[in-house]
């Protein structure tokens, strides 16, 4: 890590620590508390145990209805998948792609605090970097370093197929974070078929210019994934972010505070955990 990366990293590590309260990394373990269950014994079926969870093999075995008991496996794999295409480049508070590191930072220190399993893809429109799972404090720096300093070889989005990629290399159930603007076209097809193995969070990022255009008229844009300029007549309106049906997802704005939609997801998922356990 060179000396500029040091510099950063401590900057963003002195503003993440005051927002990793107990608070914060409090809720953090309550969103996915119980998220992964380790095989403990067996013991007999009593009434109103959960059906699914008979072992039929020695309950076929002993003649009586046995039932499986579980542990919670403390030890979380989480992923960050991190687009790193020209559209992240653009802000006008801020780059997206600023966003994207602190959230990234957040995400990585909350994982370090939990011991955590990470491992992280840098993707475009193809996956520029993927880097295996482990855990550490080494491993904080050395990952933050590949974020900063990481330059794409490609400028598009295909999230699409980093998602397949992510389906491929995962083997065990894993917690993945999506962190784009997602500025591309058909995603949500294969979200839907990787949440059905992983838990997966889209975190959208967004700047307030790219939300509502309030200009109308002959208006010329310059597309940043392609380089190409091209001539539109505009009107006055508001883009729709996308709505991820049956995924949970986290809306970030390069005008606001990270950590404030970080918190109220957390707190989000802990009160939906804490109501399926009564």
């Amino acid at each position: 890590m060179d000396q500029d990366s040091r510099a950063l990293f401590r900057k963003i590590r002195i503003t993440t620590r005051r927002k990793l309260d107990s608070l914060f990394i409090g809720e953090y373990r309550s969103a996915f508390r119980g998220y992964g269950l380790l095989f403990n014994s067996v013991r007999e079926y009593q009434y109103g145990d959960d059906v699914r969870h008979i072992d039929w093999n020695v309950s076929a075995r002993t003649r009586n209805l046995y039932v499986k008991e579980y542990i919670e496996e403390r030890e979380l794999s989480v992923m960050l998948m991190v687009d790193c295409s020209a559209s992240v480049s653009f802000g006008s508070v801020r780059s997206k792609r600023d966003l994207v590191l602190e959230t990234a930072m957040l995400l990585l220190y909350l994982a370090r605090m939990n011991n955590d399993r990470l491992s992280v893809m840098l993707f475009t429109d193809k996956v520029e970097k993927y880097i295996a799972p482990r855990k550490g404090g080494r491993f904080t720096y050395a990952v933050f370093d590949e974020l900063r300093g990481h330059r794409p070889r490609s400028r598009g989005t295909d999230i699409a197929k980093a998602v397949d990629f992510a389906g491929r290399v995962l083997k065990k159930r894993s917690i993945i974070f999506v962190i784009s603007d997602f500025l591309d076209g058909d995603f949500e097809s294969g979200l839907r078929r990787l949440s059905k193995r992983h838990d997966v969070i889209p975190v959208v990022v967004a700047d307030p210019m790219e939300r509502t255009i309030g200009f109308s008229g002959l208006v010329e844009f310059f597309d940043m994934e392609t380089g190409r300029s091209f001539l539109s007549d505009t009107l006055p309106r508001e883009r729709r972010l996308p709505a991820f049906r049956g995924l949970d997802a986290i809306y970030l704005r390069t005008d606001e505070p990270v950590e404030t939609p970080m918190l109220r997801f957390f707190e989000r998922r802990s009160r939906a955990y804490r109501a399926r356990a009564r």
